[in-house]
């Protein structure tokens, strides 16, 4: 039993694990055409990298939009049926993509995407907050995310054998998979039982939220993390390492399973290791490991090609893995514990702004700076996460002595 309890959080109940089950489903969609999407818009329909790194970028915008009118509207009609309409919203989105044939097309197809994207996180993780106690709550979201981990990375191998072929109908394939992993995980979520909590009357809404500096700087270091790590490591990453490593596209969806394994192996040990410990240093370890991470990422398109900067990538994916875990662990079930009950859904989506500002970000710089400086896109995004990793240690002291995970 005990490498069952190694990637699995015991404890849980059964709605708990539906909902996990529905996140992994999600998310392997999600695996199928991320790393190809960039990938797709250019060599399948003609756009350039920097405006297709533009246009999913911009869906951010959307997103964030989204996510703040989907607060309110969780905390006061539920989370459940939230979630199902995001899916819904993004499977007509997704499908749309195999209509893309210019490049303004690409911009309104991922606001499109954008609508169902912002209002997922803040609902799916008030959702989760809701089914578990508050001891749990540290450990459910970390399992959650070893889900959507894993379905990302078994989604990525996938992906990466549909588009072997590197043929347009190839990628639509991915696309028309991924639209129905949407719809399945809505219907899925229909299924689960309404949680019956007592809500309490939210008077301050935003305003009462945003004058809590502690989420506002949780929200502030998420979101340069996500612009220099997470964003660009999973949308950008991949049209780099086959357009200036020339790295196959098989290799691209191993690079992922890499990520994935790290995270079902060290996610749980992880998360306990950083309970009691103050936020900001932990988040500025795991910046400091992105930054070995982007150091791999320059080097091998530098020194190497093919299969060997594929194994040089994949030794980076690591590094990333292992910082993506301390992320994971903090970020969100630090919210969700300062947060009062009746603006938990506003907390999250405070929250989950940064994280679709940091995709609206990280995507537009960095399909840019490919366009026209292909190295300086792992140098700036090591930049970034090194200021980070010197940074966020000043912070620590901003956030009262009370504020740790595991309380």
């Amino acid at each position: 039993m005990r490498p069952l309890r190694l990637v699995l959080t015991p404890g849980l109940a059964p709605a708990v694990w539906w909902l996990q089950a529905g996140v992994l489903l999600n998310f392997f969609g999600n695996g199928l055409v991320a790393p190809f999407l960039v990938i797709y818009l250019h060599y399948a329909r003609g756009v350039p990298i920097a405006m297709a790194g533009l246009a999913i970028g911009s869906g951010g915008v959307v997103a964030t939009a989204s996510g703040i009118l989907a607060g309110p509207i969780v905390d006061r009609f539920g989370a459940r049926n939230a979630v199902a309409v995001a899916m819904a919203s993004n499977a007509i989105a997704y499908a749309s993509y195999t209509q893309v044939h210019a490049t303004w097309q690409a911009f309104l197809v991922s606001a499109a995407v954008g609508v169902g994207t912002g209002a997922y996180g803040p609902s799916v993780q008030t959702l989760l907050s809701s089914l578990v106690h508050a001891e749990k709550r540290a450990a459910a979201f970390s399992q959650q995310r070893m889900s959507a981990t894993v379905g990302l990375g078994l989604g990525a191998i996938v992906g990466g054998l549909i588009a072997a072929g590197g043929r347009p109908e190839n990628y639509e394939l991915l696309l028309v998979l991924d639209a129905g992993t949407f719809l399945g995980y809505a219907v899925l979520l229909l299924s689960l039982p309404n949680p019956t909590t007592k809500r309490e009357r939210a008077s301050g809404g935003y305003g009462e939220a945003l004058h809590d500096h502690r989420l506002v700087l949780l929200a502030f270091a998420s979101l340069v993390m996500v612009s220099a790590g997470i964003a660009p490591m999973l949308v950008i990453l991949p049209a780099f390492a086959k357009g200036h490593a020339h790295v196959p596209a098989p290799a691209i969806g191993l690079i992922y399973a890499v990520n994935t394994v790290v995270i079902l192996l060290a996610q749980l040990q992880i998360t306990q290791a950083v309970a009691h410990r103050n936020p900001m240093r932990a988040l500025a370890f795991g910046s400091g490991l992105w930054v070995i991470a982007w150091l791999l990422v320059l080097g091998a398109s530098l020194l190497t090609s093919g299969w060997t900067a594929a194994g040089v990538i994949a030794l980076a994916m690591i590094f990333y893995a292992t910082g993506e875990c301390v992320y994971t662990a903090i970020v969100t079930p630090t919210a969700a514990a300062i947060a009062p009950n009746a603006l938990r859904g506003r907390y999250l989506a405070v929250l989950g702004f940064a994280w679709q500002a940091g995709f609206m970000v990280g995507p537009a710089g960095g399909g840019l700076l490919i366009d026209h400086m292909p190295l300086a896109f792992p140098a700036a995004a090591g930049v970034i996460c090194a200021l980070a990793a010197l940074l966020l240690p000043r912070a620590a002291r901003l956030l009262p002595s009370d504020v740790r995970v595991g309380k």
